[in-house]
């Protein structure tokens, strides 16, 4: 096995030798990435990746009962340039505060954020979007939680340093209301 090993890294080692300096010289390393592109249409692959988060999520909330949910990708990239899922409730809930569905929305958000991530690990999903049958009717909103916050808050609950009340207060506290008329939704 070791000497199979050694094989390789010999080989590998030579193949770089012999490589012609034009080669070499044409490789360049860019300092920084390119900026994604606001309102970009996903290309297949990416989309699928996204779709595939968002059906597994979807049967993941299915799991919960409580509230019918739907989840689907976001085909074009937001201003930031961001790729994202929308997670939907067929209830309005997230402008409740008193009654069953207010009682329902801080679990659900909080089960919608696991449910996402858990299948999320290795894309590039960059946002989540919360939603629901208001949002569509009233305006046409959704709360928006950034991806790199939403896997503090999920690494935080799932180590115990967050109750699943505390992990909806931080949702609550970074996630941002995004409407049509502040240039950042695209159309």
């Amino acid at each position: 096995m070791k000497t199979n090993q050694m094989f390789i890294s010999f080989c590998l080692a030579n193949a770089c030798i012999a490589l012609p300096m034009p080669v070499l010289a044409d490789i360049k390393v860019s300092s920084s990435p390119a900026k994604p592109t606001a309102g970009r249409v996903l290309d297949h692959n990416e989309f699928h990746i996204l779709e595939n988060i968002a059906h597994r999520a979807e049967s993941m909330m299915q799991l919960s009962n409580f509230i019918h949910t739907r989840v689907w990708p976001h085909a074009v990239t937001d201003a930031r340039g961001r790729q994202g899922i929308f997670i939907g409730s067929s209830r309005p809930v997230l402008q409740e505060n008193e009654g069953p569905l207010a009682i329902a929305k801080r679990p659900w958000v909080v089960f919608g954020l696991i449910a996402a991530l858990k299948y999320a690990e290795g894309t590039s999903l960059g946002h989540i979007a919360f939603t629901d049958t208001d949002s569509f009717k009233k305006g046409r909103y959704y709360y928006d939680l950034d991806i790199i916050l939403a896997r503090e808050i999920q690494r935080d609950l799932l180590r115990g340093r967050l109750t699943p009340e505390q992990a909806y207060d931080a949702i609550v506290k970074h996630w941002e209301k995004i409407t049509p008329t502040q240039g950042i939704a695209l159309k």
